[in-house]
């Protein structure tokens, strides 16, 4: 990608980007198929179809809203004793934001912001990000599920920057669509765990195993 524009603002997915909730994932997920009798996963099964971003084809056609909004509303009610940050995120956000780089969280989760700040402050992250969006339970009821052009979108007027002049990164397809959506520079990582080819079919701007990979990223693209 050539990139007319510098890097002003990066808007980051939470959950495998920043901060490794894959257990937490597992758990939650199973609850769900629990609470819609439906049956629960091993954790090979459930690997696998995390993997290869398929867990949604386990879910009843015609229930997936019910279902998803009961997962994500669970989400950021429990957590896991071995989660962590993303190794090197929390210098990578330091060096960014040291460049003066605006920084925001958007996440699919259906959570207060403020259950969201609370986590960032546990992994040491909350004081290089500049604001948090999370997901109502209404919203994209016309559109895919997962979407989330429209909160990033919000993100950046409260940021005060414009798309074409930010980028995203993310670890799901659906971050890559949404910010494609919106005129944002896309970022892949791989740290979520979603298999490279799928990400790639995606076509992202960019894929690194990680955020700790950004700052090489943002100083090319700023210097250019």
């Amino acid at each position: 990608m050539e990139a007319n524009n510098s890097i002003y603002a990066i808007l980051f997915d939470l959950d495998g980007t920043l901060v490794d909730t894959r257990s937490r994932f597992f758990l939650i997920f199973n609850e769900s198929l629990k609470k819609f009798s439906l049956p629960t996963l091993s954790k090979n099964t459930f690997d696998s179809h995390y993997r290869n971003a398929s867990l949604d084809k386990l879910v009843p056609e015609g229930r997936e809203i019910q279902f998803w909004d009961y997962f994500l509303e669970n989400y950021s009610k429990k957590s896991s004793p071995d989660e962590f940050s993303i190794p090197g995120s929390k210098e990578a956000l330091y060096q960014l934001k040291k460049l003066g780089i605006s920084m925001g969280v958007v996440t699919g989760r259906i959570a207060s912001v403020e259950s969201v700040w609370s986590e960032l402050k546990k992994h040491e992250l909350d004081q290089y990000v500049d604001v948090v969006i999370t997901r109502l339970k209404s919203q994209n009821r016309n559109d895919y599920y997962f979407s989330k052009e429209q909160n990033l979108l919000d993100a950046l007027e409260k940021l005060g920057h414009r798309p074409f002049e930010s980028m995203f990164v993310g670890d799901y397809i659906m971050d890559i669509r949404s910010g494609k959506r919106i005129g944002a520079v896309t970022v892949a990582v791989l740290s979520g765990g979603i298999k490279k080819e799928i990400l790639e079919g995606e076509n992202p701007d960019f894929i690194l195993e990680s955020v700790a990979e950004l700052l090489p990223l943002i100083s090319d693209l700023n210097t250019n």
